[in-house]
């Protein structure tokens, strides 16, 4: 009986767990490479793919970023705009952005619920490791167009100093690296930093 309850318990854990992590499909446009053009409903599912269909109810139909120029998804306060980068030496991850410009901002996030674990105990109990959700994010910039795409850190405890990462990186706006470094932006003004650069510095 104790079994039976165990194995209960495990599949409504992950019934819980695989509901939360299904993500709701909203408006959105899909921009394909060729120049075509769909609009309906979508979500990003695989991390590289988007989960598309013309009207609900319709049979939904995936389409990998490589063949895609942009996803508009609006599935924030304000319309968010995906994009397929190059984030290191032919390794792509679909990002959104979150700054154009001189300077553009990317983010790529990664959000999902670890599962809950049994392990075994003293005297043969099964003790249960609660799941958890994560959510990480990743910071990109790039200058121009095609240029080369940086890392600027994470939200996650053991990331690179973004102080020096970001001063490094504005090195040739000396106003902004004094206000990164007297901490007046700190990562979380992230957003504030490139808009800064792409208003103030651009022409320096």
């Amino acid at each position: 009986l104790t079994m039976k309850k165990t194995i209960l318990l495990v599949l409504i854990c992950c019934f819980v767990g695989s509901y939360i992590a299904i993500a709701q499909s909203d408006t959105a446009t899909l921009y394909f490479k060729n120049g075509n053009k769909l609009q309906g409903l979508a979500k990003l599912v695989n991390g590289d793919q988007v989960k598309f269909k013309k009207f609900k109810g319709d049979k939904s139909q995936k389409y990998h970023f490589e063949n895609l120029e942009q996803v508009v998804i609006n599935d924030k306060v304000e319309p968010s705009t995906y994009i397929y980068l190059e984030t290191s030496d032919g390794y792509f991850n679909v990002v959104r952005e979150l700054e154009i410009g001189a300077v553009n901002l990317y983010v790529l996030e990664q959000t999902g619920y670890s599962a809950p674990m049994f392990v075994g105990g003293t005297n043969g109990q099964m003790n249960m490791m609660h799941g958890n959700y994560y959510d990480i994010k990743n910071l990109y910039v790039t200058k121009g167009v095609s240029g080369e795409v940086t890392h600027l850190g994470s939200n996650q405890l053991f990331s690179k100093n973004f102080k020096n990462a970001a001063s490094d990186y504005f090195s040739d706006c000396p106003e902004l690296v004094a206000k990164i470094q007297n901490k007046e932006y700190k990562k979380k003004h992230i957003r504030d930093i490139v808009n800064f650069y792409n208003l103030q510095c651009n022409d320096q």
